[in-house]
């Protein structure tokens, strides 16, 4: 477990090791993975030290596999029992999930899971935030929109509307690492913006975005709630 520089959360913890099956083209860690030449294997690697930290560090919003698609064909169930045993051995700590494949959720959420998921605006990836808000009960569902790459602006983007009372958070940010060529327009980001704010919906403008956004900057957090 480690801290980090993501700032919607305290720290990173990745249990499953590998190569993410997802395989999307602006994985960070899947270039890591293939320039230093890592151990691809899908495995599951929970250090002593790990649990040790959870028990003595003060409450903390942990991301979960950060690296990796915890609720993907490849990852077997057993894992993820693994890994939520120890969630629910640490109720004192928030675990922020993101997943793309909300339709493999296998199981209801502990208390303490804030369970999100990625949507970039491209491949009708929207459908992600139906699958999320009509299954598991997490306290807190949320929506990653990062990066932001497709103009939701011009589709008529409207699901905000269709889930206010099962939404408590979003987050958006821009593509980093591949200069600029993929900035999300001002329009697209005032559109999920503004549909959050007639949504009562918390938004978590991620750093990236200052000087893109010319709108009030907000880092909001969600009010725990389950919906």
């Amino acid at each position: 477990m480690n801290k980090t520089k993501i700032e919607w959360c305290d720290f990173t913890w990745n249990p499953i090791k590998g190569l993410c099956p997802v395989g999307c083209w602006y994985c960070y860690a899947r270039k890591m993975y293939k320039r230093f030449k890592w151990d691809e294997k899908i495995d599951f690697l929970i250090s002593e030290k790990d649990v040790i930290q959870m028990m003595i560090i003060e409450p903390a919003r942990i991301f979960v596999c950060s690296t990796m698609e915890m609720f993907h064909p490849n990852i077997p169930s057993h894992l993820r029992d693994s890994i939520f045993y120890i969630i629910e051995k640490n109720p004192r700590h928030t675990f922020i999930i993101l997943t793309k494949m909300p339709e493999n959720i296998d199981r209801p959420m502990p208390d303490n899971t804030w369970l999100g998921v990625s949507v970039t605006g491209v491949d009708g990836d929207d459908d992600r935030i139906r699958f999320l808000c009509n299954g598991t009960k997490p306290r807190v569902k949320f929506v990653s929109f990062e990066p932001l790459l497709g103009d939701l602006a011009t589709k008529g983007w409207n699901v905000f509307p269709d889930y206010v009372d099962a939404l408590s958070w979003c987050i958006m940010g821009r593509l980093t690492g591949h200069g600029h060529v993929h900035d999300p327009t001002q329009a697209n980001i005032k559109r999920i913006y503004q549909e959050c704010r007639n949504a009562g919906i918390p938004v978590f403008l991620k750093d990236n975005l200052r000087g893109l956004w010319k709108g009030p900057f907000v880092q909001e957090f969600p009010m725990e709630t389950c919906t």
